[in-house]
C-alpha cells in the first residue's frame, strides 16, 4: 500500500475510534441510573403507578407493561367503575372502552402509540446500555443528551452534575417531562420516584415496579367481544 493511501486509511480509522459527543454523558448518566450492566439485562418492565390529571377520572391506578426487545406492551388504567386498556403485540392490537367494548385502535391513536413505544425513555436507556448500533448521540442546545435514530432525534435528557435526569422528551417535544429523584432501587436498577408534565397536567407517582415481567399471550390476547 501507497504511503498516502495508507495514512489515509490510518486517518478513516482513527476517525472511527473517536468518541461521539454524547458518549460521555451516555456513560456518566447509566452509572448514575445503576450501571450499563443492569440496564441491558433488564428487558421488559411492569410500571404500576398512580397517576393524577385533569381528565375524568382524575385518579387512576396505571399498569403498563412494556417489552423493550419486541413490540409488546399493555397499558391498563383503573379507577372505581372504570377500566380501560390497550394493547399492541406485533401486528395485533386491540383495545376496552370504558363501556366494556373491545376493538381494533383507531389509525390516529395506534400511531401515537408506536412513536410512544419508539421513544419511550426506560426502552431508550436499555438500548444505550445495550450499544444499540442503531443509535447515535450528541449534545444539544442547554447540554442536554441528545438520541438520535436513522439521523432524527428520538429522545433527550437533560441532566444534573451526577449524570441523573430531571428532564427528558421524545422527539420534537422540547417540554418533555420533568421527573422526581431516581431513588427507587430495584436490584440495583434506578427509577425515578415521579415524572410529570411540566405544567403538572399529568403527574405518576411510582407504587410497584418489576423487571423483566412475564409478558406471555394470556396478558396480550384480545378477549372476545
Amino acid at each position: 500500500m501507497k504511503p498516502i493511501a495508507a495514512l489515509f486509511v490510518w486517518f478513516l480509522l482513527a476517525a472511527s475510534a473517536v468518541a461521539a459527543p454524547g458518549d460521555e454523558a451516555v456513560e456518566k448518566m447509566l452509572a448514575a441510573l445503576g450501571g450499563r450492566e443492569i440496564w441491558a439485562s433488564t428487558k421488559a418492565t411492569l410500571n404500576d403507578s398512580q397517576q393524577n390529571r385533569v381528565s375524568d377520572p382524575a385518579v387512576v391506578r396505571a399498569l403498563i407493561w412494556l417489552d423493550f426487545t419486541a413490540l409488546r406492551f399493555r397499558i391498563e388504567t383503573r379507577a372505581p367503575d372504570f377500566t380501560v386498556v390497550r394493547v399492541i403485540d406485533g401486528d395485533r392490537h386491540w383495545r376496552r372502552l370504558r363501556d366494556g367494548k373491545i376493538e381494533a385502535i383507531p389509525p390516529e391513536l395506534l400511531a401515537e402509540d408506536m412513536a410512544w413505544y419508539g421513544a419511550h425513555v426506560y426502552r431508550s436507556i436499555h438500548r444505550l446500555a445495550s450499544r444499540d448500533s442503531k443509535l447515535t448521540t450528541g449534545i444539544g442546545k442547554d447540554g442536554r443528551l441528545e438520541v438520535f435514530e436513522e439521523g432524527k432525534r428520538l429522545i433527550w435528557f437533560k441532566l444534573d452534575p451526577r449524570g441523573e435526569p430531571y428532564a427528558f422528551g421524545a422527539r420534537d417535544d422540547d417540554a418533555g417531562t420533568v421527573c422526581g429523584p431516581w431513588e427507587v432501587d430495584k436490584g440495583g436498577l434506578k427509577h425515578p420516584l415521579w415524572v410529570s408534565r411540566p405544567d403538572g397536567t399529568w403527574r405518576a407517582n411510582l407504587k410497584v415496579l418489576e423487571l423483566n415481567p412475564a409478558i406471555g399471550p394470556d396478558l396480550l390476547a384480545r378477549p372476545a367481544s
